[in-house]
């Protein structure tokens, strides 16, 4: 797969992921990455060729949110936490 299509895959599943917690939570969790973690758990393989696990894919969000804040960015959040993951895996 190539790697435009890769990060189409996974921005389509941030986003499918963002209105399933909007849709449980309302919006509102302090403990967000981890939710997000839970429910990518097992769907992230095929787009990143193995599944990294819960507690890796939190860190991964908390670290991509805190990227991605600390300065103002000219792409989505999607696309850009869907590039940091696999910049993960391509320097892992």
């Amino acid at each position: 797969m190539e790697t435009e299509e890769r990060l189409a895959g996974l921005r389509e599943l941030l986003k499918e992921t963002a209105r399933a917690h909007h849709e449980a939570t309302g919006g509102v969790n302090a403990a967000w990455a981890q939710w997000y973690a839970r429910y990518l758990e097992g769907r992230l393989g095929e787009h990143l060729g193995y599944d990294p696990g819960a507690a890796t894919i939190a860190t991964w969000l908390s670290t991509a949110d805190l990227l991605y804040r600390a300065e103002a960015r000219n792409v989505g959040w999607p696309r850009f936490y869907a590039g940091y993951f696999l910049d993960q895996v391509e320097s892992g």
